[in-house]
C-alpha cells in the first residue's frame, strides 16, 4: 500500500471510521482522520487511550506499521464476512 492510498482513505467526506487489515492478521481500527501520522513508508496509529484528570483523551500507547504490510481496508459497519451489523 502507499501513503497516497491510506490518505485517500482517511481524506475521505464525510470521513467514515474503517479498519486497517494487516498482514500477519492484526487489525487496527480507525475512527478519526487526524488519529493518524503517515510517512512515506510507515504510519503511527494509537492503539489505546485514556483519559486526563480534565477528561480530555490521551494516547497511552500506538503502534508504527509498514504501509506495505496494509493488506485492505474494511468500514467498521461492516462484518469481517462482508455483511452488515445489525443496528440496535
Amino acid at each position: 500500500m502507499r501513503a497516497a492510498d491510506l490518505y485517500k482513505r482517511l481524506d475521505d467526506q464525510p470521513f467514515k471510521p474503517f479498519r486497517i487489515h494487516l498482514s500477519d492478521g492484526t487489525k487496527l481500527d480507525v475512527s478519526n482522520p487526524g488519529m493518524i501520522i503517515v510517512s512515506r513508508s510507515s504510519a503511527i496509529i494509537p492503539t489505546e487511550f485514556e483519559q486526563d484528570e480534565e477528561g480530555y483523551r490521551l494516547v497511552k500507547n500506538w503502534r508504527t506499521i509498514a504501509l506495505r504490510h496494509i493488506v485492505q481496508f474494511s468500514d467498521l459497519s461492516d462484518s469481517v464476512n462482508g455483511r452488515r451489523r445489525r443496528r440496535k
